[in-house]
């Protein structure tokens, strides 16, 4: 039997001050139309899901949101952040035993 694996994502907020920045703080300040950084800025434009990469090596499972190329290179095998993949017995069976079993679905 196959398994379907979404990667789990975290949402993020970007930019909510001025003079603030962080890698992933694509909107920092920018100003948003019909908002104000101190009144209604839509969600939709500063929460944004970022998804997060597996990697596991052996039975351990570690998620990131920056894996280096080093990281990946190390790992027996990975999903990357923001995708779907289908996935063995054997990956399935890591990933639930490691409690991620809330993305692993059964492909029937």
């Amino acid at each position: 039997m196959a398994y379907s694996l979404v990667t789990p994502y975290e949402w993020q907020t970007h930019g909510a001050g001025y003079n603030e920045f962080t890698p992933y703080a694509r909107l920092a300040g920018r100003r948003f139309t019909g908002g104000t950084i101190d009144g209604p800025i839509a969600p939709s434009m500063t929460d944004v899901p970022r998804g997060q990469t597996m990697i596991v090596n052996g039975t351990t499972v570690t998620l990131t949101l920056t894996p280096s190329q080093d990281e990946l290179a190390e790992a027996s095998y990975y999903f990357l952040g923001g995708h779907e993949y289908v996935i063995s017995n054997e990956q399935a069976a890591v990933l639930i035993a490691a409690g991620y079993n809330d993305y692993v679905t059964p492909i029937v």
